[in-house]
């Protein structure tokens, strides 16, 4: 990065946070909002080259460089264990914070699937590589407990019967949903999710046990697979 006055960039540091308390981010362009959360991966020296270098390596926008592996943050000249530990943990604490507010505040998996599937939105933000969770749910959908089982690669996730099966056993919970996310693809059931999601509602009706429902999370937003066309039928054979 190019020198720069210590006087100078002290008051712009100074200027950028006071904007930022005044109005939050609604003013701010991508690389001033990379620039500024840089401020707190480097104490001191100036951001903004490095926050356009970022953009430029990653993607054009904010959320393409919290998506950036660490591998491919510290990849970047200038970006070293510090700022990519930071970035990758700004990405998780975002899923975080939405997933937790919606499981504390209580407002959804009640009565309505629709708040399944927001809450497995802010669930799966930021994952980088597919999962495959569960949750032990009462009659209403109110959430018992939620567990992720399996990690996968970007493209694929093995699902883990025996696991899903020792998650009802402790939970002793008769109604589960399973949710699972395409980080790098659409919301859609394919013919592996169709066949996989059968296979498991027939298999566990035999212990009296219900899977409710089988969400997948994509880039383009969530689905309920029993309320489609195309997979509902596996519950119509009950």
């Amino acid at each position: 990065m190019g020198k720069r006055d210590p006087a100078l960039h002290s008051g712009h540091r100074r200027r950028m946070k006071a904007q930022f308390r005044d109005s939050g981010l609604s003013h701010f362009n991508e690389h001033q909002i990379i620039e500024l959360a840089l401020f707190y991966a480097f104490p001191r020296g100036d951001t903004n080259e490095l926050a356009h270098l970022l953009l430029k390596e990653c993607g054009p926008r904010v959320c393409n460089v919290l998506d950036c592996s660490y591998s491919k943050l510290t990849s970047v000249k200038g970006i070293g264990e510090n700022a990519a530990t930071y970035i990758t943990f700004l990405r998780e604490l975002s899923a975080y914070y939405h997933s937790s507010k919606q499981l504390y505040n209580g407002e959804y998996f009640v009565n309505e699937i629709s708040g399944v599937c927001r809450f497995y939105e802010g669930l799966f933000l930021g994952s980088l590589n597919e999962e495959i969770h569960a949750a032990a749910v009462s009659e209403n959908l109110r959430l018992i407990r939620e567990k992720k089982l399996a990690d996968g690669t970007v493209g694929s996730v093995s699902f883990p019967m025996r696991k899903l099966m020792d998650f009802v056993l402790e939970n002793k919970c008769d109604r589960v949903i399973i949710a699972h996310n395409h980080p790098k693809g659409n919301a859609l059931a394919s013919k592996d999710d169709f066949y996989a999601t059968r296979d498991l509602v027939n298999d566990f009706k035999k212990f009296d046990i219900e899977i409710v429902d089988h969400i997948i999370v994509g880039e383009n937003g969530s689905l309920s697979m029993r309320s489609t066309h195309f997979a509902g039928s596996i519950w119509k054979e009950e």
